[in-house]
């Protein structure tokens, strides 16, 4: 139950990051990359206060980065 919590809390903070970029559309590369950084960092660290096992929250953070980018990708073929 608490990887579910986690996943869910993860996509938010993957939503947040979506609209953040959609903000910063001028800013370089290098500067989305060190942000998305940033946000998986802090999903990591979320992961690991919650869950308390570090292999746990590896792969939650993993399995949450991969269905959110996933989906938003898909969602934008589909509708753009």
């Amino acid at each position: 139950m608490k990887s579910y919590v986690v996943f869910l809390i993860q996509n938010i903070l993957f939503g947040t990051y979506s609209i953040i970029e959609w903000f910063s559309v001028r800013d370089k590369m290098q500067a989305k990359l060190l942000l998305l950084g940033i946000f998986i960092y802090l999903s990591y660290v979320l992961a690991m206060a919650i869950i308390h096992k570090k292999k746990q929250a590896v792969i939650t953070t993993a399995i949450s980065f991969i269905f959110y980018f996933s989906f938003q990708s898909l969602f934008y073929y589909l509708f753009f």
